[in-house]
């Protein structure tokens, strides 16, 4: 089952940043640090809703280095700042909980995610399971709603 938004409010969604040509660079909010603000999208996100939440994974890397809170529900053209053809749709966000360096992320392996799910997916909806493996790696266990490094 989907982690759903009966209690929540929010669904929780793994999102790919990065291609397996441009992937992030190990300290990836040097160059990258604007998708703390928005995120882009190759199709028009119909099922991503404000509040919900985003699991970035980095393509190439097989790491998760960032979630972070959809802050609305709108969705707008604007140019990505690399591939403006490639992902015209766009959604504001805010970051929940963020780890600078790859080599700090949590892995596929670690979240035991088949990475085949994950090829040419631009999001993929996660399972209750699937979540609270994120949390228990990502988050502090005190208050799954700030994360370990917040930025």
């Amino acid at each position: 089952m989907a982690h759903d938004r009966t209690g929540t409010g929010r669904f929780v969604w793994i999102k790919t940043v990065g291609t397996a040509d441009d992937q992030l660079e190990t300290q990836w909010l040097v160059g990258r640090g604007y998708l703390l603000e928005s995120v882009w999208f190759p199709k028009y996100p119909r099922s991503i809703r404000r509040g919900d939440l985003l699991v970035y994974y980095a393509a190439g890397r097989g790491v998760f280095p960032a979630v972070v809170e959809v802050r609305t529900g709108e969705v707008d053209q604007r140019d990505h700042p690399r591939y403006p053809k490639r992902w015209p749709w766009r959604m504001a966000v805010r970051p929940k909980a963020v780890l600078p360096d790859l080599g700090d992320a949590p892995t596929l392996s670690e979240v035991g995610l088949n990475p085949l799910r994950l090829r040419r997916q631009s999001h993929i909806l996660l399972k209750d399971d699937e979540w609270e493996r994120f949390r228990d790696l990502f988050l502090p266990p005190a208050d799954a709603g700030e994360g370990r490094a917040a930025a």
